[in-house]
């Protein structure tokens, strides 16, 4: 009996996840100074606050972290109004999601999302063996109506990114207002906000006042986008105390580290920072629209900070022919034609139309 004989039949099916090579080896190998506008980072990085903050920490990193998260956790209940006991800190909000996924799935359960959006909610069904139903999307966005419809007294978690990766849109106050309604209390339903401080829309709804009227609502939020730590992997939920409670049975302990928890302090605290990292956001997007509209493409108007692109053929031809030109880009999980692209500054945006027209 070989290694591979012990392992469940449902995850030798799962094909691997790859990465591409980091930038500094795509440099190497093709010879071009590289762009990277496929991951949705802030293009202008951490707030220098969080910097020093970090880089002072490390003569401190010898004990284990605080495994609770008490400061952050502290300060963020304070900003919400929320007790402590809603909140959970870990290593990236996508960290959180496993956590729901293990604490509340079973063999018999069903997972409800769209059809296009962020890859790891198929990933941890896949890993689970679990069912997952993928609605189609209705204009690039969750068809909310049509999802309530699918649900089954199976259905155990919903999963909505709000704004959706890698569409940029939202669903917005009265659709979510009118869905949640109709979801019985024996589902979960996830809000994944990694974007919502992007978001100027007025109709965008305050999710936190569903956790506040005691629905099963998890609320996902991270540190990695707007406020440019993605490298330190720390993200945090809002729920009610009974979800929060079953999260922590099955989250590992020391899973957030010290320097991580002291930057997003000093980040959360910039708001300058976070500020100027959204009013050049908007002035990216518009940027590139403009761009995208003059070459003759359509685009998916964006409350993120990356738009999704429709080609009108394969995307991965594009995507594999502005890597040689130096600049990455993603094809965008769900739709085959389209490739995302995040906004970068500047220069980097204007890099990347330059090599469009090359490739076009």
């Amino acid at each position: 009996m070989s290694f591979s004989d012990i392992v469940p039949e449902h995850i030798r099916q799962i094909p691997i996840y790859k990465s591409e090579n980091p930038a500094e080896e795509i440099e190497r190998e093709l010879g071009v100074k590289v762009v990277q506008l496929g991951m949705n980072e802030n293009p202008f990085g951490p707030s220098p606050k969080a910097v020093e903050a970090a880089r002072s920490y490390m003569e401190h990193v010898a004990p284990y972290p605080d495994d609770s998260g008490f400061f952050l956790r502290q300060k963020l209940a304070a900003h919400y109004h929320v007790s402590m006991d809603e909140l959970i800190i870990s290593s990236g909000s996508s960290d959180i999601l496993a956590m729901a996924y293990h604490a509340i799935l079973s063999p018999s359960a069903e997972v409800l999302t769209g059809e296009a959006s962020f890859i790891v909610y198929y990933q941890l069904a896949d890993i689970l063996n679990m069912r997952i139903l993928r609605v189609p999307m209705k204009d690039y966005g969750f068809d909310v109506d049509a999802m309530a419809s699918r649900v089954t007294p199976n259905t155990r978690l919903i999963v909505i990114a709000n704004p959706n990766n890698p569409t940029g849109t939202i669903v917005r106050r009265r659709e979510l207002d009118a869905f949640i309604k109709r979801i019985p209390d024996h589902t979960l339903v996830i809000l994944d906000e990694a974007y919502f401080e992007y978001v100027g829309d007025s109709e965008y709804p305050d999710s936190l006042e569903y956790v506040r009227a005691g629905r099963p609502i998890l609320i996902l939020r991270t540190f990695s986008k707007v406020f440019g730590l993605a490298g330190l992997r720390i993200g945090y939920g809002i729920s009610t105390r009974d979800v929060i409670g079953t999260l922590y049975k099955v989250r590992m302990a020391f899973n957030t580290n010290s320097v991580a928890q002291v930057a997003a302090l000093a980040a959360w605290d910039d708001h300058e920072h976070v500020q100027k990292s959204v009013q050049l956001n908007r002035a990216g997007l518009e940027f590139l629209y403009k761009g995208l509209a003059k070459r003759g493409l359509k685009y998916v108007p964006s409350h993120a900070n990356f738009v999704l692109v429709e080609l009108g053929r394969p995307a991965p031809v594009v995507t594999e022919a502005l890597l040689k030109q130096g600049v990455i880009v993603r094809p965008a999980w769900g739709c085959p034609t389209c490739m995302r692209v995040s906004v970068g500054t500047q220069d980097q945006n204007e890099r990347f139309l330059s090599a469009l027209n090359k490739v076009l």
